[in-house]
């Protein structure tokens, strides 16, 4: 049984005062043989998370310890509070490595509606033509 997540909760911080755009994922995983670690990823949105591990190879109710402590000390920080994410899993590259490695790539399969067997719309050449004008079908700075 390959790892898994057992739960996850995805945070994030925003401050546009401060210029401050955080996020914070912390997950509990039940390993391959049975133990339990809690792993938290953070840093600036859009940019690579840092990886913590906060524990690992504990048993059930002390990783769940760990996880709520640190849940808890995020949400209730007296100056940067963190409030629950609406798209933090799609952000988190962790949740997706665990997906993609959970997911045997027989299950996935062609939509049923791509029929692969007739030949598709070729790409439409987007290559630049020059035309002796500059910037042809845009605004130029001194059009302005």
């Amino acid at each position: 049984m390959p790892s898994r997540i057992v739960e996850a909760e995805y945070l994030y911080y925003s401050n546009p005062a401060r210029n401050s755009d955080k996020v914070f994922n912390i997950f509990l995983v039940e390993e391959d043989d049975g133990s339990y670690s809690c792993i938290s990823e953070y840093g600036r949105r859009g940019s690579s998370l840092v990886r913590v591990v906060i524990c690992s190879n504990k048993s059930r109710p002390a990783a769940e310890r760990a996880f709520r402590k640190k849940l808890y000390a995020k949400r209730n920080h007296r100056e940067t509070p963190y409030w629950d994410s609406y798209d933090g899993s799609g952000q988190s590259p962790y949740a997706q490595e665990l997906c993609v490695r959970s997911v045997p790539a027989s299950t996935i399969s062609t939509p049923a509606f791509a029929d692969l067997t007739k030949p598709q719309k070729q790409a439409v050449d987007k290559t630049v033509r020059t035309s002796g004008i500059l910037n042809q079908g845009q605004i130029d700075s001194l059009e302005i």
